[in-house]
Order: C-alpha cells, then sequence, then structure tokens
C-alpha cells in the first residue's frame, strides 16, 4: 500500500467500527478479522447461507454494506448480492469494499487479512497519521 492511502486506509476500519447495520462477508475468517478489527456490526456469513437467505436477513437492518474478497470470486459474489438486495427496502453500500479493494489490492487479497495489513500500516511511524488511532 503506497504511504499516501494509510491515513484513508485508517478511516475506513474506523467507519466499519462505527457501522451499525448488517456486514455481509464471505467465512468464519473474515468475520473474525473484522471483530480484531472492533467491528461490533452484525456480521453475516455467505459460507453459511445461500444469497437469497443473506439478502432477505441483511436486508432487514436497513443499512447493508458488502464486504466480499478483492479477488474475482469476491467481485462476482458483491454483484450477485446487489442483485438480490435490490428487491428489499435498504441501503447497500459497496463504495466501501471498493475503495478498500483500491487501495489494498496489491498487499492483499481478502477481508481476512485486514487485520494484519492495519496491524503493518499503526507499526509503520508516520507523522501524517498521528490522531488518527
Amino acid at each position: 500500500m503506497y504511504a499516501e492511502n494509510y491515513k484513508r486506509f485508517l478511516e475506513l476500519i474506523d467507519e466499519l467500527r462505527e457501522f451499525e447495520g448488517a456486514l455481509i462477508v464471505e467465512g468464519m475468517r473474515d468475520e473474525v478479522a473484522l471483530r480484531n478489527l472492533g467491528v461490533r456490526a452484525e456480521i453475516i456469513r455467505l459460507s453459511r447461507l445461500s444469497l437469497a437467505e443473506v439478502a432477505l436477513i441483511a436486508s432487514s437492518y436497513g443499512d447493508v454494506k458488502i464486504l466480499t474478497d478483492f479477488d474475482r470470486k469476491g467481485d462476482e459474489l458483491a454483484k450477485k448480492l446487489l442483485r438480490y438486495l435490490a428487491g428489499y427496502p435498504c441501503r447497500v453500500d459497496v463504495e466501501t469494499w471498493k475503495e478498500l479493494r483500491k487501495i489494498v489490492k496489491k498487499d492483499i487479497k481478502g477481508v481476512e487479512d485486514l487485520y494484519g495489513l492495519y496491524l503493518k500500516v499503526l507499526s509503520v511511524s508516520d507523522p501524517r497519521l498521528e490522531g488518527i488511532r
């Protein structure tokens, strides 16, 4: 990750921590990584349910963020989820996922690696990051 993206990366992690809707992830390791980052939102794992079931459950939260992995499979899952969620009265955010993917795509492949990257970014002594933690 380029140094100029450190601050925005940390801001996105903070936004995830403050989010109060439902986050859709692919599997258990993704959920563990998000919990390690301090995310308290409801997390729905795709590995446990069908896409239709995930969409139904997630829609009941009103606000939904899709956080699939940053690879081709994750991209396809995000598109499918958007189609399933389109029929429900909820706000769906994929912009956070798109921005994270753009920032981290050279460093990690999935949500499960976010916590390790977060620790790496925090360990960098860069004065521009003061007050972000």
